[in-house]
């Protein structure tokens, strides 16, 4: 792709003040960078594919590099970077991994697959494995924070003028149970939101504040403690930061005041 610009690109450069300049190799070495990383990661579409057994009761992982996970996840994260800087799109939604079999993580230790880790029955062997796959997918999360951050849109950070929730469907996935999910909410200071701040609507509610045994916080998680703080208010909240102007999304109850 860059080379097909490469001369229009080395013209507008000699027209550009020394900030412009900077910019914009800035953004072609990023374009270039992740060019790469797609081509390296696509390679194996032309290796032959091995035969397989008709009987799938084996469990087949391929050997390609599209299997290193933490490689996959920063390359998607890196596209989704360029396709916001480039205003390509304004809106960007991602799953890192089918609902019912996320990716393993093998540079790491973890060969099962993210639906089985969630069934873990309170195992603490599983529970361990879960507890790193999290901490490995929120690093990965992290750099995708980090790139918005070195982005300027305009006088500001990228990040600042993006918000970004991230978070799952489940907060106890061994019962599927949906209350009480992890959320987190980042980006979108200059559109006014506060951060650096942990909300937890089930505290009032808990006799042991924070010093739970595993049956108590499982519980928390099956029946939500506080009714109104439902995941809608978050959305109307970003909404309206979008400028959509209305007072109500789904089963909503007004914007967050915690972060206005």
């Amino acid at each position: 792709m860059l080379d097909t610009v490469l001369d229009d690109a080395t013209a507008l450069r000699r027209e550009l003040g020394n900030d412009d300049r900077n910019k914009l190799d800035e953004y072609l070495h990023s374009v270039r960078d992740v060019e790469q990383r797609a081509e390296r990661l696509d390679a194996w579409l032309d290796v032959p594919k091995p035969t397989v057994a008709k009987d799938l009761a084996a469990p087949f992982q391929r050997d390609v590099p599209k299997a290193k996970a933490g490689e996959y996840w920063r390359t998607m994260f890196d596209l989704i970077v360029l396709a916001l800087r480039t205003d390509m799109t304004r809106v960007v939604t991602y799953m890192n991994g089918s609902e019912g079999n996320g990716l393993a993580i093998p540079e790491i230790g973890i060969t099962q697959a993210r639906h089985g880790l969630s069934h873990h029955n309170g195992d603490p062997v599983v529970l361990d494995r879960l507890a790193k796959s999290d901490a490995f997918i929120m690093e990965q999360f992290a750099h995708f924070l980090g790139e918005l951050q070195k982005v300027k849109d305009g006088e500001e950070a990228l990040l600042d003028r993006t918000m970004v929730l991230f978070g799952s469907g489940m907060s106890y996935g061994h019962s599927h149970c949906n209350a009480n999910l992890p959320i987190l909410f980042a980006g979108g200071r200059g559109l006014g939101l506060k951060h650096g701040q942990h909300i937890d609507y089930n505290r009032p509610f808990l006799k042991n504040d924070y010093t739970l045994s595993y049956d108590e916080w499982r519980d928390i998680s099956g029946k939500p403690k506080d009714e109104k703080a439902r995941l809608s208010n978050l959305m109307l909240t970003m909404l309206q930061k979008m400028d959509v102007h209305t007072e109500k999304f789904v089963d909503s109850l007004g914007p967050v005041s915690e972060i206005v």
